[in-house]
C-alpha cells in the first residue's frame, strides 16, 4: 500500500506531539513494508520527507500551500492520506486533484478552553470540517472520542491509541522517588505537583525529586518561588536525556486534567517507571488493575501528597515482562495496521 501522511515534522523550528506522532507512524507503516512518506510545508531532521514549502518557512505557511499539496498527492498516487490538524483544510482541492484515495482526518483531541478562546474555536472548526468531508475520522482515545462527539457533535469511526516507539531500557538503581516531566503550563498543573514534592520533602528529607521541562511558567523556577525549592530543577531536555532521567526515577507524576493520550505518560512506563496520574487521561483504560498505574484525582497539593506518599507505599518493579508486553502494544506497527483497516472498511 501507498501512503502519504500529511501534517506537521520534527527540526529546529517545529515540533510537539503530533510532529512525532506523524514520524513514528511513517516508522509503522515502513515495518510493515508499505510505501510510505510524510508531506509537509517544512523539512524533517529524521527522514527524507516530501516539502510543500521553504525548509525555512515557519509551518502557518500552510495557509498558502494547499494548491501544492494537491499537485504533490496527485504526483504520489496514494492509496492511503492521513491528515493532522490544520493540513486537513486543503480536503477540497487534494479530492479533487487526487479521488483514489481514503482520506482520514486523525482527531488528537479537541479545543479545550485551556488553549484560549479563538484557538479552542479554531481547533473544534477544523475537526466539524474534517469530519464532513474526509472518508474516515479517527482520534486517539475514548476520552477524545466522547468528548469530541459530545461537545461538539463529531462522531469518529475509530478510536487508535497513539503508540510510542522508545527503546527504552530499564535500571534498577533509581535515584529519584518521583519526577515531573513536561511542558510547564497552567494546564498541566505543576505548581500542584511541585507543591506537593516541597510538602514531601518537608516530612522527608530523604525523598528526591526533579522537575524537567519548560515553557510558558519556567520563570517559577529560575527566578519565581521554587527558584530555592528543595528540588532538582533540571530544566529543557533532550529526548536521550530524557530517557536516561526515566530510567533514574521510580514514579513518574502526571496531573493533566485532560490528556488526550499522553506520550510521556508512556514513555515513564516503557523504562521502568511508575505511574501516578489523573484518572482523566486518555491512555488510563490501557493500565486499569495494573499494579504500577496509580489514580490521582484530587484538586489540591495535600490531596496530592496523601496519594503519592500511598502510592510510594505501594511501588511496584516493574519487570522486563511487564515491559515487553507493553511495548508490543505501542509499537507503531501496530498502530499503522489498524489506520490501514480504514481502507478496507471504506
Amino acid at each position: 500500500m501507498r501512503v502519504l501522511i500529511l501534517g506537521t515534522i520534527v527540526n529546529n523550528q517545529v515540533g510537539g506531539g503530533i510532529g512525532v506522532f506523524d514520524e513514528n507512524l511513517y516508522e509503522g507503516f515502513k515495518k510493515l513494508g508499505d510505501e510510505v512518506n510524510i508531506l509537509s510545508v517544512g523539512k524533517s531532521t529524521k527522514i527524507d520527507n516530501i516539502v510543500a514549502g521553504n525548509p525555512t518557512n515557519n509551518i502557518n505557511t500552510i495557509y498558502f500551500r494547499f494548491r501544492k499539496i494537491a499537485k504533490l498527492i496527485k504526483e504520489y498516487k496514494p492509496d492511503l492520506v492521513i491528515s493532522s490538524v490544520q493540513y486537513c483544510i486543503g480536503i477540497k482541492k487534494y479530492k479533487r486533484f487526487w479521488k483514489k484515495c481514503t482520506y482520514v482526518q486523525v482527531l488528537h483531541g479537541i479545543g479545550w478552553p485551556v488553549n484560549g478562546r479563538i484557538k479552542t474555536w479554531a481547533i473544534n472548526k477544523v475537526s466539524k470540517f474534517g469530519r464532513k468531508h474526509f472518508d474516515k475520522v479517527a482520534t486517539v482515545s475514548y476520552v477524545s472520542y466522547a468528548l469530541n462527539q459530545q461537545l461538539i457533535g463529531v462522531k469518529c469511526d475509530k478510536v487508535i491509541h497513539n503508540g510510542c516507539n522508545y527503546p527504552f531500557k530499564t535500571n534498577s538503581e533509581r535515584k529519584y522517588d518521583a519526577i515531573y516531566v513536561g511542558r510547564f503550563h497552567p494546564d498541566k498543573n505543576v505548581e500542584m505537583i511541585t507543591d506537593a514534592f516541597i510538602e514531601l520533602k518537608k516530612k522527608n528529607p530523604n525523598y528526591k525529586f526533579a522537575i524537567v521541562g519548560y515553557g510558558e511558567q519556567e520563570e517559577l523556577f529560575t527566578k519565581g518561588k521554587y527558584k530555592n525549592a528543595p528540588i532538582d530543577f533540571l530544566g529543557k531536555k533532550s529526548p536521550d536525556e530524557v530517557k536516561k532521567i526515566f530510567t533514574e526515577s521510580k514514579f513518574f507524576v502526571s496531573m493533566f486534567t485532560f490528556e488526550p493520550f499522553g506520550l510521556t505518560l508512556c514513555e515513564a512506563l516503557l523504562s521502568g517507571c511508575n505511574v501516578i496520574t489523573q484518572l482523566s487521561s486518555g491512555s488510563a483504560p490501557l493500565f486499569f488493575n495494573k499494579p504500577y498505574y496509580h489514580i490521582a484525582n484530587c484538586v489540591n497539593k495535600n490531596e496530592l501528597c496523601d496519594i503519592i506518599e500511598n502510592a510510594f507505599s505501594n511501588y511496584h518493579e516493574i519487570s522486563e515482562e511487564e515491559i515487553k508486553e507493553l511495548a508490543e502494544y505501542l509499537d507503531y506497527k501496530r498502530v499503522a495496521a489498524e489506520y490501514k483497516e480504514l481502507v478496507d472498511e471504506k
